[in-house]
């Protein structure tokens, strides 16, 4: 996972911009996209500094495992301080080590560029319980979208990632999400 393995103080700090609400996924959005009950268990794929992750700790009891590769992020989630239900996890999206049936939902955040669309699938399916989703959010790579974030070389389109999880997942129908990114649920097959 070249790139995503070091720590850049200058991004860590970008993570917590609250225009993130405006620019890439709102609370409500979020909500809505992740459809939780309220007591499920959850796990953040390249949860950052925390700042979806406490949004998404807001919306169940259950716990949510903050899964970050990088040290440092974790330790500045941890100073920033943690809601009661968020367990920090340091592991790798391309190898997923948690315990098997071990969160109902997944979501992933702005990460999938990140590894390059290396998630790994089959490790996810182990860790969702049956009937498990996933959420997976990140920028779009059409014209009208370049004004903001990564590169576009770095971006996939909606059906790329569709296609990628389809042999895995039930994946509903992807959707824009505001001007910049996309958004694809997707069902434990």
């Amino acid at each position: 996972m070249e790139g995503h393995s070091t720590f850049r103080p200058q991004e860590a700090q970008r993570l917590n911009d609250v225009r993130r609400l405006q620019n890439q996924v709102s609370e409500q959005d979020l909500a809505r996209l992740l459809a939780l009950r309220g007591d499920e268990d959850v796990v953040d794929l390249g949860s950052g500094t925390g700042f979806y992750t406490d949004r998404i700790a807001g919306l169940t009891t259950g716990t949510v495992y903050a899964l970050e590769l990088q040290p440092e992020m974790n330790d500045l989630y941890r100073e920033r301080g943690l809601p009661a239900n968020v367990r920090l996890v340091l592991g790798d999206l391309t190898a997923l080590s948690l315990e098997p049936a071990s969160a109902d939902v997944a979501c992933s955040i702005a990460t999938w560029h990140e590894i390059g669309g290396k998630l790994d699938l089959p490790g996810l399916v182990r860790i969702l319980r049956p009937r498990g989703k996933l959420v997976l959010i990140d920028w779009r790579r059409d014209a009208e979208s370049w004004e903001s974030g990564p590169p576009k070389d770095l971006r996939s389109t909606k059906e790329e990632v569709v296609e990628v999880l389809a042999p895995h997942f039930v994946v509903s129908p992807a959707e824009n999400l505001g001007r910049f990114m996309f958004a694809v649920a997707a069902a434990r097959s």
